[in-house]
């Protein structure tokens, strides 16, 4: 169980809870895709979401004073539909032609978002088709973050709204998925083994980024975390064509 591949993983899990607490979304975009390489989706998928969704209450509860909570019902209420489709989708479409789609999306996403940035609001629209799309991302491969931030980016104009409130509809979406997956049993031994080895390292992270946040810049870190979901995008593409 510990060799390379899996300590690796375990490296790819703090890298990934250090972004999604520094800034709200992005972590397992980048992660995941490095993550089913290394270990399978079997083992990635559920060991990221349970973290995920300790990572986001541990946030949330830490800067519940800032929480947009009218948002935070919306975004809930349209996420949900498109996270029931992304289970559905996963378990009946192969899951090789999946990991293909996942891994060019990840790569337009990261592409777009790198070369071609946008200072404008997204139309009303296209915000709630964004956030049904980072719903069905969260379901698929627990991805969601770079759909919502189209959306939150409109919406939560102050830095420490958009993180907690980021944070506290990624505590709520993946506690909903951890209720499924124990139902189809996808929380195994190996997966809890992996949670507890992960889960006091995972709170450190969460307060040196809450720490970090007030002062570092985020629009260079988040060139630099886009530059790293383009790499992931890239190499789970070629591993899966």
């Amino acid at each position: 169980m510990f060799d390379f591949k899996y300590i690796l993983f375990i490296f790819v899990i703090f890298t990934a809870m250090f972004i999604q607490s520094l800034v709200g979304f992005g972590g397992n975009p980048i992660a995941m895709p490095f993550g089913i390489i290394l270990v399978g989706v079997t083992l990635a998928k559920p060991v990221m979401t349970i973290l995920a969704a300790v990572l986001g209450f541990v946030v949330a509860i830490k800067e519940i004073r800032h929480i947009n909570w009218k948002e935070l019902g919306k975004m809930s209420a349209v996420m949900i539909v498109g996270l029931a489709l992304g289970l559905w989708v996963f378990k009946t479409v192969e899951l090789d032609f999946l990991l293909v789609i996942y891994g060019i999306t990840v790569v337009i996403i990261g592409a777009k978002k790198l070369f071609f940035p946008s200072e404008k609001e997204a139309h009303p629209a296209l915000q709630y088709t964004a956030l049904g799309l980072a719903g069905l991302m969260q379901g698929l491969f627990v991805s969601g973050g770079c759909f919502l931030a189209v959306y939150s980016v409109a919406r939560l104009k102050d830095k420490q709204e958009f993180r907690a409130t980021s944070n506290a509809i990624w505590g709520v979406l993946n506690a909903l998925l951890i209720i499924t997956y124990f139902f189809d049993g996808s929380i195994t031994d190996e997966v809890l083994i992996t949670c507890g080895i992960c889960i006091v390292p995972v709170f450190i992270i969460a307060w040196l980024a809450g720490i970090l946040a007030k002062r570092i810049n985020q629009k260079t870190f988040l060139k630099a975390a886009y530059v790293i979901l383009m790499i992931s995008g890239s190499v789970l593409l070629v591993s899966n064509l």
